[in-house]
């Protein structure tokens, strides 16, 4: 009843005031109405694009540097913002479909179509793929899986790159590659969010000459590409250790890029080879990716263990 009186008091002002005929002013309203939602829609999106773009002028103000924090808490806050702004553009087109449907049955049997609208959306929402995807979004947003500005894989999609946009239907993710993946909410069965958005990496490899190894690590790192698509951070020696007189183990960090970690797997160890001196390698370059949180799991998990 009470859309049918919001139909009824939209339509007689318009059939009076402008002489239009019934099916004239209904389809006047109807164009109303959507084109109101639109710009419903539209205002939601600035509006959330306003209070982002505002808490990062707040926190680039407050902080001379990108500290952990205040990303995180501003991925949550784009994420979020994200997720309303597309909750208020199905409601209000929803809305404009329901009283559409009224004005266009006519208000007189409001009751029948009040009936029918209820049938149509339970034959709506009937449809498992948009429900699923409604519900599997709002449960990854509430479990946190992940944020706006997250690097992350979905293994069965093949899809891996940054999250630039969440809806309760779907995800869009951008690859390193610049294309642009849309995955339905239900069909992201797994994720792996990658902590900081790129791939911390530990070259191990072992020489004859601990000097030598030393200054191999000092000339390979200039040459390595850098980039925020490449190397993030060049090779830099971390750890050296003496196993016998003529036998050193040298431990080098470096950081890639999401996507590009063939440059760590293959080109590295390559380039490492190729500019050792004659007899100095005795056994790799060994390529292991590694991240500080999980070393710390795995070392309160194991503590109390001893080796024999």
């Amino acid at each position: 009843m009470v859309a049918a009186d919001v139909v009824s008091s939209l339509l007689d002002p318009v059939s009076r005031g402008t002489g239009l005929g019934r099916v004239a002013a209904v389809t006047a309203l109807i164009v109303c109405l959507f084109l109101a939602a639109w710009l419903l829609s539209k205002l939601a999106e600035r509006v959330a694009t306003f209070f982002v773009d505002r808490a990062e002028r707040r926190r680039s103000s407050g902080a001379s540097t990108l500290d952990t924090a205040s990303m995180t808490s501003l991925r949550q806050r784009e994420t979020a913002i994200g997720l309303i702004a597309t909750s208020v553009r199905y409601a209000v087109f929803a809305l404009a479909a329901v009283l559409s449907l009224v004005a266009l049955s006519g208000a007189h049997r409001v009751q029948t179509i009040v009936g029918a609208s209820f049938l149509a959306l339970m034959i709506a929402f009937a449809a498992q793929r948009f429900l699923t995807d409604v519900v599997a979004g709002l449960l990854m947003f509430f479990e946190g899986w992940f944020r706006i500005g997250d690097t992350v894989a979905i293994d069965a999609w093949h899809a891996q790159g940054i999250v630039e946009a969440v809806s309760l239907r779907s995800l869009r993710i951008r690859t390193i590659q610049g294309e642009i993946i849309y995955v339905p909410n239900s069909q992201v069965v797994t994720l792996r969010r990658i902590p900081r958005g790129y791939r911390e990496v530990e070259v191990e490899f072992f020489v004859s000459d601990l000097a030598r190894g030393r200054e191999l690590v000092e000339e390979i790192a200039p040459i390595v590409p850098a980039g925020p698509t490449r190397f993030l951070r060049r090779p830099e020696l971390v750890e050296t250790e003496t196993l016998a007189a003529d036998l050193y183990r040298i431990t080098a960090r470096c950081a890639i890029a999401v996507g590009r970690e063939w440059l760590a797997e293959d080109f590295l160890p390559t380039l490492i080879k190729e500019r050792a001196g004659e007899g100095l390698l005795v056994h790799g370059p060994v390529v292991t990716f590694v991240d500080e949180q999980a070393l710390r799991s795995f070392a309160r998990a194991t503590r109390g263990v001893e080796s024999k």
